[in-house]
């Protein structure tokens, strides 16, 4: 669940950016498959632990409301 509340919560801020004209949805296109990517190597296990510590950090404090 935490990874998922990671994943909700930098899908928002590329939309956000995408509709302010911050970044263009090529470049955003661009990010997310650079993501896809890099879970699949070796690293992908390192990154997978970093986004479950953020999400549990995240869910945390939203359930702290």
């Amino acid at each position: 669940m935490s990874v998922v509340a990671v994943a909700v919560v930098l899908s928002a801020l590329v939309v956000l950016l995408v509709r302010t004209k911050q970044l263009k949805a090529g470049s955003g296109l661009v990010c997310v498959i650079l993501g896809l990517v890099l879970g699949a190597t070796s690293a992908g296990p390192a990154v997978n632990q970093g986004l479950t510590s953020g999400g549990s950090w995240v869910w945390a404090k939203v359930s702290a409301l």
